[in-house]
């Protein structure tokens, strides 16, 4: 049974996923980077160059591909699973939908890498629009919810486990 980390920009999916990883020694995939190094282009160029639609394409397939592995931990673009496909392709996961405060996932923003927009607003003002779009469809995804604002990764990490099973 594989592990999911999913929710919006800035949540801590990967930073928690290579952790979590570490603890329960289990293969880590970060379905972004896998892009990226398929790619041999950063999200934000490829998305510039081929748009969102091959975005998501690409996506897809990486979904697919790591979907396939069993006992790991995978970590996802944020609007992976607004694509019903994906989901199928993870059905035998445990989905763990990770969000935090607006301002916390602001502050966090501005100190990351420049991200390509999901809107036509400016990245930061965006993330209400994003919110209230996906949080409904992700909550029914959801087997767990964790809100890492006030929590360290460790915490984090030990939620996660509390509350699932994963067999070590």
């Amino acid at each position: 049974m594989n592990i999911v980390l999913f929710g919006l920009r800035c949540v801590g999916k990967s930073t928690v996923g290579v952790a979590l990883s570490e603890l329960i020694d289990r293969v880590f995939f970060d379905t972004d980077s896998i892009i990226e190094k398929r790619e041999c282009k950063s999200i934000s160029e490829i998305i510039n160059e081929n748009g969102w639609d091959y975005f998501r394409a690409k996506e897809k397939e990486v979904i697919k591909d790591v979907s396939k592995e069993n006992n790991a931990v995978i970590s996802l673009g944020g609007g992976a699973l607004m694509n019903k496909d994906n989901v199928e392709a993870l059905k035998n996961s445990i989905f763990i939908l990770l969000k935090a405060d607006l301002e916390v996932m602001k502050d966090r923003m501005g100190k990351d890498n420049p991200r390509p927009p999901l809107t036509n607003n400016n990245s930061q003002s965006e993330i209400e629009d994003i919110i209230a779009e996906r949080m409904p469809v992700y909550e029914k995804i959801a087997n767990l919810i964790v809100d890492t604002t006030k929590l360290s990764i460790n915490e984090v990490c030990d939620k996660i486990l509390s509350e699932i099973d994963t067999g070590v």
